[in-house]
């Protein structure tokens, strides 16, 4: 029987040990990180992912606008080629089948220029050998230079029409520049309102955490004189009901920390999270600034007239206004018919070997000489300017599509007057937001006088309350009543201060001078 009571004790423990999770190894303690508003700007402007996705913009606009320009660099095209061809005799005194062999080289240099115009320089040459009976020069060369200038006179005339694709790239790079420079600013607030709201929620922790450890105090005290027989039961319940409401003030205060610190994370681009924490040895933040009041007075015009000038957004919806100005001018001018004057001037030169037949008769097939020439006689030929030649032409289209249809330009003038409705749109929204953030600067500079005032009064009440308490003039209910006023009054008073730094911040954002106010510089973008 003992035998079997050992047994199975062994066994209990050998499989006691199979199967059960194990205590997971605590993480190591991590320190938190002391951080200043600036160094968290500079950390937001350096690693914020939405500023690193809305820089690529600028970027690519800037190399479409390069393309666009590229139109206008010369370009160069060089052809060459050889054949060599058999070719079966029409002609009898040819024999039934000759051969030809060419050789040839061609040069081009093409310039367009933003009137519309477009110069064309050529330089050819053509080497030709061939057993064809009768021929009088073999091998010959054959060179060529000529000059042709395309000049649009109605359709595509002008530098604003054929400067169209370059100013629209323009256009988009202003409105990406601009684009940026809003993210900037709004990316900026969104830290600092972050960095200060993080502040107000550890401020609120140690106001509850100070409560607390002043009820549970005052429970310590109530729960002895209940002892003693001084108090009653009931006034050690109500002292109790304190500690339990602060206490859950306590973890909401917390709650709302840990809310107010991810946020701030979140924009700065660090990781959130115990296992995040673990991996960079990253722990709290915790702001070192303190939020000085400082006096700022402006007047709501003087705030709309900075705001005018340097919101972004305005500039940004005056580009698109622009932009599609220029579609209607594009637009018009594409409905004129097509007419083109071109001029060609060209010089050949001939040159090779060449037979002299007797008479000067080559259908006596006798041959009494011949004068050798090479290919840079060809040219030689062309400077001596034995052969000069030039054409003028004047062409004219007009396609039916241009003459019956319009919707184009149709849908550019609607496009140009809605942009210019939303840029009207803009300056109304830009006009209300700054009143609302000189209002609100105004207001949250009452609070804090207000707010201040309240605390004193109150730390005075509870002052009051506690003597009267003691001396059993009033109740523990009244006492943590104004209690409760004072804890919510410090944290009013916080908040108060807060809200002042966070409307000032608004105000910078609404007129625009965020990166003035602060110093801030984003890359090498210069705003």
């Amino acid at each position: 029987m003992l035998k079997r009571v050992v047994f199975g004790f062994v066994i209990a423990i050998f499989f006691s040990g199979i199967g059960l999770p194990r205590e997971a190894p605590q993480a190591p303690a991590v320190a938190p990180e002391n951080l200043t508003l600036a160094e968290c700007l500079a950390r937001a402007l350096k690693s914020n992912l939405d500023l690193t996705i809305e820089a690529f913009n600028p970027a690519i606009a800037d190399a479409s606008l390069q393309e666009s320009r590229e139109r206008y660099l010369p370009q160069f095209s060089i052809q060459s080629y050889y054949r060599d061809l058999m070719t079966p005799s029409t002609w009898g005194v040819e024999g039934p089948i000759y051969q030809t062999k060419y050789d040839y080289v061609y040069f081009n240099v093409r310039q367009s220029i933003p009137l519309g115009t477009t110069l064309d320089l050529n330089v050819s040459t053509t080497r030709t050998d061939t057993t064809r009976a009768l021929t009088i020069i073999n091998p010959s060369y054959s060179s060529q230079i000529s000059f042709t200038l395309i000049q649009p006179l109605l359709r595509n005339f002008g530098a604003k029409v054929n400067r169209y694709q370059t100013i629209k790239a323009e256009r988009r790079w202003d409105i990406s520049l601009s684009s940026l420079k809003t993210a900037l600013i709004g990316t900026i607030f969104n830290v600092e309102q972050a960095y200060w709201y993080l502040y107000s929620s550890r401020e609120n922790l140690r106001v509850q955490e100070l409560s607390l450890a002043q009820s549970r105090e005052a429970f310590k005290k109530i729960q002895e004189a209940v002892r003693i027989g001084s108090k009653s039961s009931i006034d050690l319940l109500k002292a109790e009901t304190e500690v339990a409401n602060y206490e859950a003030g306590v973890l909401s205060a917390r709650a709302s920390l840990e809310k107010q610190e991810n946020a701030l994370k979140a924009l700065l681009n660090m990781p959130v999270g115990p296992a995040a924490a673990e991996a960079v040895a990253l722990g709290s933040i915790i702001p070192v600034d303190k939020p000085a009041v400082e006096k700022r007075s402006v007047t709501f015009e003087e705030a709309l007239r900075t705001a005018l000038a340097e919101r972004p957004e305005l500039a940004q919806y005056e580009s698109q206004a622009a932009s599609a100005a220029l579609d209607v001018g594009y637009y018009k001018n594409q409905l004129l018919p097509q007419l083109d004057l071109q001029f060609s001037y060209w010089k050949p030169g001939q040159s090779g070997v060449k037979y002299l037949y007797e008479n000067d008769n080559y259908l006596t097939g006798n041959i009494i000489g011949k004068i050798t020439g090479s290919r840079a006689d060809s040219f030689k030929d062309i400077f001596r300017k034995s052969y000069e030649n030039m054409t003028f032409f004047l062409t004219m289209t007009v396609p039916l599509a241009n003459v019956l249809s319009r919707a184009s330009l149709s849908q550019a003038k609607l496009a140009e007057e809605q942009a210019r409705y939303r840029l009207e749109k803009q300056r109304k929204s830009i006009e209300v937001e700054v009143l609302e953030a000189v209002k609100d600067l105004e207001t949250s500079a009452r609070q804090i006088e207000s707010s201040a005032r309240y605390r004193e009064l109150m730390e005075k009440q509870v002052e009051a309350e506690t003597e009267r308490y003691e001396l059993g003039l009033a109740s523990s209910e009244w006492l943590f009543s104004y209690q409760r006023q004072l804890a919510q009054a410090k944290v009013s008073e916080i908040r108060a201060v807060i809200d002042f730094k966070i409307a000032l911040a608004k105000l910078d954002k609404a007129m625009g001078t965020t990166l003035k106010s602060k110093g801030l510089k984003f890359r090498d973008y210069e705003f």
